[in-house]
């Protein structure tokens, strides 16, 4: 299990997409199976990184050929990850009884408007 210490690696000042696919780029040319993600220097983090990285490595953790653990992550930037992991949920479609209805030209859609009883 190789531990990579992510300031040190990328930066303390973790701001962009890019950083992550980086990250996941070194990660996949190591040979590595197993990986520990020290955060503990890093000092700032935005929410486009955090999303990026929680989609690389741990929305599905089976997507990897690796494992990743994350550890020593500051509570701030915990709390940004906690957030960006509650967002990521998959929409639900509710299907409509509701038929399809198509208009030949403004006027047809706004007698259509006028029939329609509340």
């Amino acid at each position: 299990m190789k531990t990579i210490d992510i300031a040190q690696i990328l930066s303390p000042d973790l701001k962009s997409r890019m950083r992550a696919q980086d990250l996941k780029l070194l990660m996949v040319n190591s040979g590595e199976d197993a990986f520990v993600l020290d955060f503990s220097h890093v000092k700032f983090a935005t929410r486009s990184f955090m999303d990026e990285f929680y989609n690389l490595f741990l929305k599905d953790p089976k997507a990897n050929a690796f494992s990743v653990t994350v550890t020593n992550v500051p509570e701030d930037i915990k709390a940004l990850l906690d957030a960006v992991s509650r967002t990521q949920v998959k929409t639900t479609v509710i299907p409509s009884d509701t038929p399809e209805v198509t208009f030949k030209d403004v006027k047809e859609f706004l007698n259509y408007l006028g029939s329609v009883v509340l």
